[in-house]
């Protein structure tokens, strides 16, 4: 493999021979982009574009931990009452100022219910918005709300003004927004021109000019970091990361992300009623192997439970059940598959790092034990109509994102996702009292049962959570975190 990519990466450098010699523009190949720039739409990765010309009121850092954004501060008056102080002197990238009527304007635009907003669930329980002076507001909640300011951090404020005027699907088109970079120019599964907003409140970019760039072929984006085509590039496919940390000039910056990678059982119809069966799958699979090798040790295997030992709500007492392929056996003899049986694996392609080989090893560990299994690799469109028929196969592969806190992965669980295969009583009514109070050690106590309840039950096998590989070229001097989101926090970002 290494010579095609040379050559791949030595053609890229002479077509773009000055990037690498000049001082910008800083240069990131994304691995995916989707059709849309609207704060609207679906996924992290389309948040992270939108994230870079407009702020939310509050915002995640690159660990996942909320820090001030528009607001600077805020306290909470009453377990259903928040009042959040805005930054003084921010104004939108028109010169107009920033205020408490952009605050109310935007949650009343999300939380209507007419209104098509992917992450408004996050913000379901505001009741309602008051505007308190033009640097202050108000935000009540029906119920108590922990989750609010984790919720908000998804949210981009938009100018009122202008949405009102052009109406939100033109505004969304050229973002008029108070973020570190202003619109230059977006090109649809091509790229997404920059230039740093001077009078930014967070203090201007270090560099004049982004470029965020689509390369969605893992091998295409490593040549371009070769090639000095890119400073940082996502997602680099872990049979290459020695390509690149072999370069003296290059490094490889990984972290665990907040997505937990799971199998999850159809717990509807045999085999995988029964408990036994699911328990019989882990203790079959040898996750520190496929870990090692699929994923060279980067992120981790999970503890036996769905959250990530980042994630508040993470159970420190339990443990990934060991590789016992005996144990096995015995399990699958008393549920009365001596003789195993046959079974499938559905995954996509390139959604998660690694998941079609993470899904092959995991089959072949389970042939090993009598359970015939195959794998099935899915086209995105199949397995959205699969999803929505919620028939996504007996046993299916995904990872669900917690950005720090429980609530946002065991939500699938629950019996109010209406996408659940599993149900558990106790476990449904934990979740909603874990969302409805602002006590903390009430919160942890009801998520380490939770997770107790799903290592027992096992409705999934918890593989791992999952790493971002990011590349880096030593051009870049300094201001760079990778994130445990897909969130690109590239304003501070100095090239040498």
């Amino acid at each position: 493999m290494r010579k095609p990519l040379l050559a791949l990466a030595a053609a890229i450098a002479v077509a773009f021979p000055a990037v690498a010699q000049q001082r910008g523009p800083l240069v990131v190949g994304a691995a995916i982009f989707t059709d849309s720039i609207s704060p609207a739409a679906a996924g992290y990765n389309t948040l992270s574009l939108v994230s870079q010309t407009w702020d939310p009121l509050v915002a995640r850092d690159h660990n996942d931990d909320i820090v001030p954004s528009l607001a600077e501060r805020w306290e909470t008056l009453s377990p259903t009452h928040w009042r959040f102080h805005l930054r003084r002197g921010v104004r939108w990238h028109d010169g107009t100022p920033f205020t408490a009527e952009d605050v109310k304007y935007t949650i009343e635009y999300v939380t209507n219910p007419r209104t098509v907003y992917v992450r408004k669930g996050r913000i379901a329980g505001i009741a309602s918005v008051e505007v308190v002076d033009p640097q202050t507001v108000d935000i009540r909640t029906t119920n108590p709300a922990p989750l609010l300011l984790r919720g908000l951090a998804d949210i981009a404020i938009e100018q009122k003004a202008i949405s009102e005027r052009l109406g939100p699907d033109q505004a969304w088109r050229r973002p008029v927004g108070t973020g570190p970079w202003l619109y230059g120019e977006w090109i649809p599964g091509d790229r997404y021109d920059l230039t740093a907003n001077a009078d930014y409140w967070g203090g201007r970019p270090r560099v004049e000019r982004l470029r965020i760039r689509t390369i969605p072929e893992g091998s295409t984006r490593v040549a371009s970091l070769l090639a000095g085509e890119t400073h940082i590039i996502e997602e680099v496919p872990v049979d290459l990361i020695p390509s690149v940390r072999q370069r003296r000039n290059l490094s490889i910056d990984a972290v665990e992300s907040s997505v937990s990678l799971v199998l999850t059982f159809d717990t509807r119809v045999p085999p995988f009623n029964d408990v036994r069966v699911r328990q019989a799958v882990d203790f079959a699979i040898n996750k520190p192997q496929i870990h090692q090798q699929m994923l060279e040790g980067n992120g981790s295997v999970l503890d036996g439970q769905l959250v990530t030992r980042a994630t508040f709500g993470h159970n420190p007492n339990l443990r990934a059940r060991p590789y016992d392929p005996a144990r096995a056996r015995a399990l699958l003899r008393e549920a009365g598959y001596p003789d195993g049986f046959e079974t499938r694996i559905n995954t996509m392609s390139g959604r998660y790092l690694s998941d079609v080989d993470i899904a092959n090893a995991a089959a072949g560990m389970m042939r090993a034990v009598g359970i015939r299994t195959s794998v099935a690799v899915q086209e995105g469109a199949v397995w959205a109509r699969m999803e929505r028929a919620r028939e996504q196969g007996p046993i299916y592969q995904v990872g669900w994102f917690s950005v720090g806190d429980a609530d946002f992965n065991t939500v699938w669980y629950t019996e109010a996702s209406r996408r659940n295969y599993w149900t558990n009583a106790e476990f449904d009514r934990l979740w909603e009292e874990a969302r409805n109070t602002l006590d903390e050690g009430a919160r942890r106590a009801a998520y380490n049962r939770m997770m107790e309840i799903m290592h027992e039950e096992m409705p999934s096998i918890f593989l791992f959570g999952l790493p971002r590989i990011f590349g880096r070229s030593n051009r870049v001097a300094a201001g760079w975190n990778p994130p445990r989101d897909s969130l690109l926090r590239l304003h501070r970002v100095e090239l040498r």
